[in-house]
C-alpha cells in the first residue's frame, strides 16, 4: 500500500455488465433501483409459493448479487452478545448455500449491535470483488472467493467518527475507483470535521483524491452516491451532511455545483433523468417555508454562480429515507409515513398516492412493470403499475417475530436474473417464478473517458492524495494531468516536485518523498507544480515504537501535526513552567474524542501515561489509553477502571474495577495488550497508581477476550466533562 502502480491506474478503465442481469449495486446496476427481468413474481409466500430459497441471513441492508453469488453485511452472532462481530457472508445465488463467509470486530463506535451492517456491500461486476465498508470504518476488499485484498481502517488512519445513529454510507464503484464518504477530522488541513468523500484506487486501496464539497455537518448521513454524466461531465452525484446535494467531477473531485437543501444532513440518494436530478429530505426548510420536509427537481444542465436551476418543488414532502426509484418520465418515492407517491418529472404533478404502512426507511424498486416495497414493521408489497393510475396491488406479506412483534425491513429489495432478493431481520429470501426470465442489463454508463486529443491541462492530481508513513519510510508519489471536465489527459510530463508545512525530510526531483528518521509527529505536503498548476497530497508520519513523548518540544496550543481529530480537542498548554498536553471542558461537542498516533496494524505494545483529572460542577472526567483498539479508561465519576472496545456495547465485551481517582492528583496508567491470533483470546492488563509512587507488582484491572482483536492503533482517550491534563506518554514493545 506504500506505492501506487502507474500500470494498474492506466489499464483501460472499464465498466462491464456481469453476464447477465446482476445486482453488483444497492440500487442496481445503474443506480436507480430498476431491473429490466421480464416474468417476476406477483405474488409469493414466505412458506413456499414462488420461494427458491430461504436462509437465516437477517440484516438492514441490501443484498448484492454478482457473478453467482448473493452477499450481505450483517450481525452475526444472534442473541449472544459476547459472540457479535460485523459479517459478510455470500451464499450461493441457485441454493442460498454459504460459499465463504468473514467476521470482523466492531471497535471504538458509539453505533449499536442492532446497527451493524449498514451500509450495503458493492460488488465489482467486471471481476467479482466485493467490497465493505463496516460500522468501525474499516473499508475491505474481498476476492470472490473471500479472500482479503486490502483493507483501510479509516477512523485509524485519517479520523474518520461515527456517531450514535450508526448512518454508514454504501460505497460506490466507477471505473477503477471506490468512492466512500463519512464525517472526519483529520490531520492538517482536514482538522476540521467535516463530510468528505475518498476516492481510493480499487486494488490497492490507495487515496487517489478527497473532496470536501460542503460546510459543516449536523449529522452523520448515509446518501449513497451515484455517478452520471452531465453536460459532458462525468459527475459524482450526493447529498452532503451539512443539508446540501453537491456534484463532483468523478475522477478528481472537484466540486461542480451544490445545492442547499435541508437544515439536516441528506440521507436519500439522488436519481437522475435528461440532466435533472432530483432530491429529497423530511427536516426543516432553509426558507420560511413552515412545511417538513422537500422534494425537488434540479437542472444539472444549467448551473449560475455554481448552483443549478431548480426546475420545481414539492413543498412538505417529507421523504427522508427510503431513496425515490425513476422510469419513463415518474418518479416513485416514499415518505416517512410509508406513503408511495408517483410524480411527473417534468413539473412535479402528484399522480396518485398508494399507503403502505406507516414508518418508512426502505427504497423502492422497479422490475417488469411491477414496484416492490416494503414498510419499516415488516409488510412486504407487490404492486403492478398502471401507468399515470393508481397501481394494482397484487400482493402482501407480514413478517413477524417469535414475539409477535413486526419483524423489521429496512433492506431494499434486490432483482438480479429474474429472482426477487428481501431481506428482513431475521431471513434472506430468493422470490421467483419458475419461468422467471434473466434480460442483461445495458449500463447507463460506459467506462471514463480520456480527455480527447489537443485537450488543454487544467488540473493536476497527485497520488496518492493522502498517505500516512514513518520515519525512514519513502513514499513514491505520482502526477497526472486533466482536462476542465475532469477527463485524464495523462502522466504530468516535467512536474516540479517540492514539500510544504512541517514535513521533515527530502523529496526527490522524480517525487519520492524520504522521511526524516525523527520518531516525531509530522504532518505537511508534497507539491507538485506543472506550468502554472499545482497539485498537492497530504501527508502524516506518526511514530513508530519505541515512541516517547512529554510535549516539552511544542508551543503552547499546538498539538502533535499528524495526529489526526486532535486539533481543536487537545492542545499543548504550559502549566506550572511545565508542557503538558490539555483538553478542554468548554465545547461539549468534543468531549468525547479518540486520538490515534501510530499504525492500525501495530500489535503486541505496551503504553503508559501520566493524567491529571480535574473537578468541574461535580463532574470529574474519564482519561484513557487505546491499544489493539481496546480502552483503558480511568472513570473519575464511576471511580472506576474499564476496559472496553464498544462503547455502545458493553456486553459484547468489557470488565471494570473500582479504584480511588481524587481531582487535581497526577496519576500513572499503564496498559499492556497480548494480542489474540486470528480471533482467539487477547489478554489485557491495567495498572493505575499516583505518579511518583513506586509502580505496584500486580495489575490492578486484568481481562481475556475470547475473540479478541489481534492489532490496532496507540491512542489517547478523553470524556472531558472536566479538563484532563495529559504527560510522559509512552509506548514500548511488549517484552
Amino acid at each position: 500500500m506504500r506505492s501506487l502502480s502507474t500500470l494498474t491506474l492506466f489499464l483501460a478503465l472499464s465498466v462491464t455488465s456481469a453476464p447477465a442481469a446482476d445486482w453488483p449495486n444497492w440500487r442496481g446496476l445503474n443506480d436507480d433501483g430498476v431491473s429490466p427481468d421480464k416474468s417476476l413474481p406477483e405474488k409469493w409466500s414466505p412458506d413456499g409459493e414462488n420461494l427458491k430459497w430461504k436462509v437465516p441471513l437477517g440484516g438492514r441492508s441490501t443484498p448484492v448479487v454478482v457473478n453467482g453469488s448473493v452477499c450481505v453485511i450483517r450481525l452475526s452472532g444472534g442473541d449472544d452478545a459476547k459472540k457479535w462481530q460485523e459479517q459478510v457472508i455470500c451464499v450461493d445465488e441457485k441454493t442460498g448455500k454459504t460459499k465463504w463467509e468473514h467476521r470482523q470486530n466492531v471497535f471504538q463506535t458509539d453505533i449499536p449491535h442492532h446497527r451493524v451492517g449498514w451500509a450495503s456491500l458493492v460488488a465489482d461486476a467486471s471481476n467479482g470483488n466485493i467490497y465493505s465498508h463496516s460500522i468501525s470504518g474499516v473499508v475491505t476488499a474481498y476476492s470472490p472467493q473471500g479472500k482479503i485484498l486490502w483493507q483501510r481502517s479509516l477512523d485509524e488512519q485519517i479520523g474518520r467518527f461515527s456517531g450514535f445513529g450508526g448512518r454508514t454510507v454504501t460505497p460506490l464503484l466507477d471505473g477503477d475507483l471506490l468512492i466512500v464518504s463519512f464525517l472526519t477530522a483529520g490531520f492538517t488541513p482536514n482538522f476540521i470535521p467535516r463530510h468528505r468523500f475518498y476516492a481510493l484506487n480499487k486494488t490497492t486501496g490507495e487515496t487517489v483524491w478527497m473532496s470536501t464539497p460542503g460546510g459543516a455537518p449536523y449529522d452523520t448521513t448515509y446518501s449513497a452516491p451515484i455517478v452520471r454524466v452531465i453536460n459532458g461531465e462525468r459527475l459524482l452525484l450526493a447529498g452532503n451532511g451539512d443539508g446540501g446535494i453537491y456534484a463532483l467531477q468523478v475522477q478528481t473531485g472537484k466540486k461542480v455545483w451544490g445545492y442547499l437543501l435541508s437544515k439536516r444532513g441528506i440521507n436519500t440518494s439522488v436519481v437522475e433523468e435528461n440532466g435533472v436530478v432530483f432530491a429529497s429530505h423530511s427536516e426543516d426548510n432553509l426558507d420560511e417555508s413552515t412545511a417538513m420536509g422537500r422534494l425537488v427537481a434540479l437542472d444539472g444542465k444549467q448551473i449560475t454562480d455554481g448552483k443549478p436551476k431548480l426546475l420545481w418543488m414539492v413543498d412538505g414532502f417529507a421523504s427522508g429515507y427510503g431513496s425515490p426509484t425513476i422510469q419513463d418520465g415518474i418518479l416513485y418515492a416514499v415518505d416517512n409515513s410509508a406513503n408511495v407517491v408517483a410524480f411527473d418529472t417534468k413539473n412535479g404533478e402528484r399522480l396518485w398516492s398508494q399507503n403502505i404502512g406507516i414508518a418508512q426507511k426502505a427504497s423502492p424498486v422497479l422490475g417488469d412493470g411491477k414496484l416492490y416495497v416494503s414498510d419499516v414493521d415488516g409488510t412486504f408489497h407487490i404492486f403492478k403499475l398502471n401507468g399515470r393510475s393508481a397501481p394494482e396491488e397484487l400482493d402482501v406479506d407480514v413478517f413477524k417475530n417469535a414475539d409477535g412483534s413486526a419483524t423489521q425491513i429496512n433492506g431494499s429489495p434486490a432483482i438480479a436474473n429474474g429472482v426477487v432478493y428481501l431481506i428482513t431481520n431475521n431471513d434472506l429470501y430468493a422470490i421467483a417464478r419458475p419461468d422467471a426470465k434473466s434480460v442483461s442489463a445495458n449500463p447507463k454508463l460506459g467506462p471514463p473517458q480520456k480527455a480527447p486529443a489537443g485537450a488543454q491541462p487544467a488540473q493536476v492530481q497527485v497520488r496518492p492524495a493522502e498517505v500516512v508513513v514513518y520515519p525512514k519510510e519513502t513514499q513514491q508519489f505520482e502526477a497526472y494531468v486533466y482536462d476542465a471536465k475532469g477527463q485524464l489527459i495523462g502522466p504530468a510530463s516535467g512536474a516540479a516536485w517540492a514539500k510544504e508545512g512541517g514535513l521533515q525530510g527530502e523529496v526527490s526531483a522524480a517525487g519520492l518523498l524520504t522521511a526524516a528518521p525523527v520518531n516525531r509527529s509530522q504532518a505537511g505536503a508534497v507539491t507538485a507544480t506543472v506550468g502554472d498548476l499545482k497539485g498537492t497530497a497530504f501527508v502524516a508520519v506518526k511514530q513508530s515504537i519505541p515512541y516517547s513523548q512529554d510535549f516539552s518540544d511544542y508551543e503552547p496550543k499546538s498539538v502533535p501535526l499528524g495526529w489526526p481529530g486532535a486539533r481543536g480537542r487537545f492542545e499543548v498548554v504550559d502549566k506550572e513552567g511545565e508542557k503538558m498536553l490539555f483538553k478542554a471542558s468548554a465545547n461539549q461537542r468534543s468531549w468525547r474524542t479518540t486520538v490515534y498516533f501510530g499504525a492500525a496494524d501495530a500489535h503486541d505494545y505496551t503504553m503508559q501515561m501520566d493524567f491529571m483529572p480535574t473537578e468541574q460542577k461535580r463532574r470529574m472526567p474519564d482519561a484513557g489509553l487505546v491499544s489493539h483498539r481496546y480502552t483503558l479508561d480511568a472513570m473519575g465519576n464511576k471511580q472506576q477502571l474499564m476496559i472496553r472496545s464498544w462503547m455502545s456495547e458493553l456486553g459484547r465485551f468489557s470488565v471494570e474495577k473500582k479504584v480511588t481517582i481524587d481531582p487535581d492528583v497526577w496519576y500513572t496508567l499503564k496498559f499492556r495488550v497480548e494480542p489474540s491470533k486470528e480471533n482467539g483470546p487477547t489478554k489485557l492488563f491495567g495498572k493505575l497508581w499516583k505518579r511518583g509512587e513506586p509502580e505496584p507488582a500486580e495489575w490492578t484491572i486484568e481481562a481475556v477476550d475470547e475473540i479478541g482483536h489481534s492489532q490496532g492503533s496507540p491512542g489517547l482517550y478523553g470524556y472531558s466533562s472536566a479538563d484532563i491534563y495529559y504527560d510522559n506518554l509512552q509506548v514500548t514493545a511488549n517484552q
